[in-house]
């Protein structure tokens, strides 16, 4: 293991945000493989997960922080021993698994990429092969436009009503991630075209087009609560309706996640609608309304269609009657 002195996987997420900060570093030659990918990686959402994963990886091992691990001790062996970690005593599914996988790839390719190590232990730990495999989705049914509705009509005309309104209703109908509705600002919504510039995954920017009745409860969110001065499009609501002032200050992914939780207790069976259930409710609906997939590939910003192909949801009852079709 290195003594060099290594900046801190929080320090790794400034640098996304400053250019400054990167020049700062005093000898970027003493940074770690695995601080080099993080750096490499263009989401302050995708930094946060992947070192948190790294950290998973190298306490198998003993260590306990990514960046003061010996990353160049590592060989196809400990990958695998990684792998059935996760496996046997874990139990993480396939998918998670390959995240991990994916995560130890962009560390090796960062090392070789930097001269760290040679393309024959690079070519080896590469060939690594992923889990094959996949689990059926758990308690993930899909949402329904009644149900829906129903969350919308907890929505009364208070100021925390108006925007938790205009939030909901631009997930389910626009599928933009959560992350991206807390990064939007006032600037990106075009608002007589009815369009927004959204910044998704990977700094990728896409414009999507705002449906008349969401465009109505963002109007009427700036309009009569917010104002259209500059900031964020999206601001925090204080008790008593209070609109936050710093108005460059986001809401968060979690305030969001929490929002919609409580929205849902008026629901049956204690079901609970989370931000990602809107964004394949919006994938879903467009398919269903017999629009071509790399279509809903773009509105919802995926790079490659497989991904899209995995957010669409079926119902039981959807694969019953295409089954009974069959009956001969």
């Amino acid at each position: 293991m290195s003594n060099s002195k290594n900046i801190t996987h929080h320090e790794i997420v400034k640098v996304g945000a400053s250019s400054s900060t990167l020049l700062s570093v005093p000898d970027k030659g003493q940074l770690s493989p695995s601080n080099r990918y993080l750096m490499s990686l263009r989401s302050k959402n995708s930094r946060r997960t992947m070192g948190s994963i790294l950290n998973n990886i190298v306490r198998i091992f003993g260590a306990q922080t990514h960046n003061q691990f010996d990353w160049l001790s590592i060989e196809p062996t400990d990958v695998d021993i990684v792998i059935e970690h996760l496996r046997e005593v874990k139990k993480l599914k396939p998918t998670t698994v390959n995240l991990y996988v994916n995560a130890l790839r962009g560390v090796f390719k960062s090392a070789y990429l930097n001269g760290q190590l040679t393309t024959e232990a690079y070519e080896k730990l590469r060939s690594v092969k992923f889990y094959k495999g996949s689990r059926l989705a758990r308690n993930r049914e899909p949402v329904e436009k009644d149900i829906l509705k129903a969350v919308m009509d907890t929505c009364d005309d208070s100021p925390l009503g108006i925007r938790d309104a205009a939030i909901i209703s631009l997930m389910a109908n626009c599928g933009l991630r959560r992350a991206e509705v807390c990064d939007l600002t006032v600037a990106q919504y075009a608002r007589e075209k009815g369009k927004l510039n959204v910044i998704g995954k990977g700094d990728k920017e896409r414009v999507v087009p705002v449906p008349k009745k969401v465009r109505g409860r963002i109007n009427r969110w700036l309009d009569e609560v917010r104002t259209n001065q500059a900031g964020y499009l999206f601001c925090r609501v204080r008790r008593w309706g209070k609109v936050d002032k710093t108005l460059d200050v986001p809401i968060t992914g979690q305030a969001i996640y929490n929002m919609l939780e409580k929205r849902s207790l008026s629901l049956p069976d204690s079901m609970t609608i989370k931000p990602h259930a809107l964004r394949r409710f919006c994938g879903t609906t467009l398919l269903k309304n017999g629009n071509d997939i790399s279509l809903v590939k773009d509105v919802l910003g995926h790079a490659d269609i497989k991904t899209t192909q995995v957010y669409i949801d079926t119902t039981d009852e959807e694969m019953r009657n295409a089954i009974d079709a069959l009956d001969i």
